[in-house]
């Protein structure tokens, strides 16, 4: 399958990621915190890229945690708002720039960059 003149393989879709909506709580003195919702997760299948070459040596210049793109089926509700971890969890990724790519309702490409807390 081509899509943006890039071939696309289903089958690349390899890595199980857990996506989860944003949800902000209210710490000890009035601070809010927002943090992934582990109690809405979905999971899925995606194909997952770390940044590499010059792309990452230019986010790393921007202050860009572990940069990387993912490439999955396309969900409606996927939003910037959202996070993503390739390991159930334990490390959370913010959601940069959720793409549906030419607007075919196919494939969704994100731009992801790692996730502090703070």
């Amino acid at each position: 399958m081509i899509i943006g003149g890039k071939v696309t393989n289903p089958g690349e879709l390899r890595t199980r990621v857990v996506l989860a909506p944003r949800t902000v709580s209210t710490e000890t003195g009035g601070f809010r915190r927002p943090h992934p919702d582990s109690v809405n997760q979905v999971n899925a299948w995606a194909k997952w890229v770390n940044a590499h070459g010059n792309e990452a040596w230019t986010a790393n210049a921007e202050g860009i945690l572990e940069p990387a793109t993912v490439l999955m089926r396309y969900r409606s509700d996927i939003d910037a708002t959202w996070y993503i971890s390739k390991d159930n969890g334990a490390t959370w990724f913010e959601i940069v720039s959720p793409d549906n790519i030419q607007e075919r309702g196919e494939y969704l490409e994100l731009k992801v960059k790692r996730w502090r807390q703070g």
